[in-house]
């Protein structure tokens, strides 16, 4: 709380945020303390350390102080923001979804190609989450039409929202599922999912486990390929001919996720790294 007749300047905010920072034993301590005060004070970098003297409202650094310890606390950025971006949309989010990652991008391009020459394109996204992977799709192929889905009405929530606020409403449809249950059949060009991988107890980055919905991270106990079972499994009957399936994988499972695949009828067509390298992407057909 500001004491009584105190005034902020943005120097004092910034110096006591990295004080923070670093006490909570971040990494980039001094890094995010930077962005936390200018995305708070809506500034951009130049703004804020063009005038470090430059006294801050009471709301304001109030707002910084509360961003702070929500961050020193493992609260992920775009909760405290209430978006991201993703590809070329602004999302919401909030903790009823997953954050969308720029990683998760490598499905889209994948996507892209598997889409590519047809004609009024079908895309079924399960698990959608924010909607940020049917939304980008619909967005960078504007012939095609999507349905997402999800067994969290939170999460289909955000989704639909995010459907208005990106003006792709007209094109994308939501439903309440477990996996493709409320799927027609031979009704989709292409499926994708970023199903839930993470097995419990697997190492993840600061505060997601603590903050970022479960149902949408971990695996069942001892099954770390039950999502993708359940995928391969429905798949068939919901695709198109010459139709694909696309899925987002965690480090070093593309080859598990394709082995399970082949076992069910699945040939792979392709994949795509992320930014660090990783195998994330794994396109599917059936011949």
């Amino acid at each position: 709380m500001q004491e009584t007749g105190r005034v902020d300047s943005r120097d004092s905010l910034l110096r006591a945020a990295r004080t923070r920072l670093r006490s909570a034993g971040l990494d980039y301590a001094d890094e995010d303390a930077l962005v936390l005060v200018e995305r708070a004070l809506g500034l951009s970098r130049a703004e804020l350390l063009a005038d470090p003297d430059s006294p801050v409202p009471a709301p304001e650094a109030s707002r910084v102080r509360d961003w702070v310890e929500r961050f020193a606390a493992g609260e992920p950025l775009a909760y405290l923001e209430g978006s991201v971006g993703f590809r070329h949309l602004e999302l919401a989010v909030d903790g009823r979804v997953l954050v969308p990652r720029a990683d998760s991008e490598a499905l889209v391009d994948l996507g892209l190609e598997a889409l590519a020459g047809r004609t009024a394109p079908q895309v079924i996204d399960v698990g959608t989450g924010s909607g940020c992977l049917l939304l980008a799709l619909l967005d960078e192929c504007p012939a095609a039409t999507g349905l997402g889905l999800d067994c969290s009405r939170d999460a289909l929530a955000v989704a639909k929202a995010n459907a208005a606020r990106c003006a792709l409403s007209d094109r994308a449809a939501f439903a309440e599922s477990d996996w493709l249950s409320a799927a027609d059949a031979e009704s989709a060009d292409l499926i994708v999912s970023n199903p839930p991988y993470v097995e419990p107890g697997e190492a993840l980055g600061y505060g997601v486990a603590e903050y970022e919905p479960a149902l949408a991270l971990f695996t069942p106990e001892g099954a770390p390929l039950h999502a993708y079972q359940a995928l391969v499994e429905q798949a068939p009957r919901v695709l198109l001919p010459g139709g694909a399936l696309l899925l987002e994988v965690g480090a070093g499972r593309a080859d598990a996720v394709a082995a399970l695949a082949a076992r069910n009828g699945f040939s792979e067509r392709g994949r795509r790294r992320d930014l660090g390298g990783i195998e994330r992407a794994l396109l599917l057909g059936r011949d």
